[in-house]
């Protein structure tokens, strides 16, 4: 979503391309972790929206919010509601035997500048794709296995990463939080198997190319991969309650406006 309250574009807000899960998530101020309902709302083959939508440009977030939330429900005549559920919590602390990260060259560089790719990244040696000047993560898929590089990332960042990649298919995503205490910008790779992992990248880069295949990776799981490799460590908290809105009914077909 480009433009909104507190952007350089205040007045004006675009969405080219959305799930209606999306959508609802940012309406109502929630991860689209914690939006349910029809399978079409998305993932896989969902259905794409594109929105537009201007304003005053002194609308406040919250009003912004509530606009959006009206907005939704009429167009797609959408019933819902709110439950309390829970999710699963881990943290990511340094592993008994110490951390294994290499620090990126430029501390200084931002952290939330996109690195770009103008074509697939090339591969190295060890099968890691590479990837240009920039802050990014791009993923190779290799026979049931993942290769990730991750450059100019922070523990934070990698942590947000890892929250789609610690619960089985059909269950929600969990949420990890960084508490190695460790600051500055990382260059890091870490492999590993798919797995129950969810292949979904949210906002990661995902290589093209992928390999397809049926054979065994060979690789461990993200929780053995992230303490063998990066020398951290993902321990299970409490499960964390979280508002979750619930579609009980929504049209495919927005009515128009």
């Amino acid at each position: 979503m480009k433009g909104g309250p507190g952007t350089s574009s205040p007045g004006r807000v675009t969405w080219q391309k959305a799930w209606l899960g999306d959508l609802v998530a940012t309406a109502f101020r929630v991860e689209p972790e914690n939006v349910s309902g029809p399978g079409w709302i998305s993932g896989n083959g969902a259905q794409l929206y594109m929105f537009t939508a201007v304003m005053p440009p002194d609308t406040s977030r919250h009003d912004f919010e509530l606009m959006f939330q009206r907005f939704l429900i009429d167009q797609f005549k959408m019933q819902l509601h709110h439950d309390t559920r829970m999710f699963p919590g881990y943290e990511l602390v340094v592993a008994p035997a110490g951390a294994k990260l290499k620090a990126s060259a430029d501390q200084s560089a931002d952290p939330n500048a996109p690195v770009l790719l103008t074509g697939p990244p090339k591969i190295d040696p060890d099968g890691f794709p590479s990837l240009p000047p920039g802050h990014g993560v791009v993923l190779r898929f290799d026979h049931g296995g993942y290769y990730a590089t991750f450059q100019d990332y922070t523990l934070p960042q990698l942590a947000e990463f890892l929250k789609s990649r610690v619960t089985l298919p059909g269950s929600h995503n969990g949420y990890v939080m960084d508490k190695t205490g460790l600051t500055g910008l990382y260059d890091l790779k870490l492999k590993f198997d798919e797995g129950n992992n969810n292949i979904e990248v949210g906002p990661a880069v995902l290589a093209a190319g992928a390999i397809q295949g049926t054979e065994p990776s060979g690789l461990p799981n993200i929780f053995k991969a992230v303490e063998q490799q990066l020398g951290l460590k993902l321990v299970k908290t409490a499960d964390i309650p979280k508002d979750t809105i619930v579609i009980d009914h929504a049209e495919r077909i927005p009515t128009g406006n």
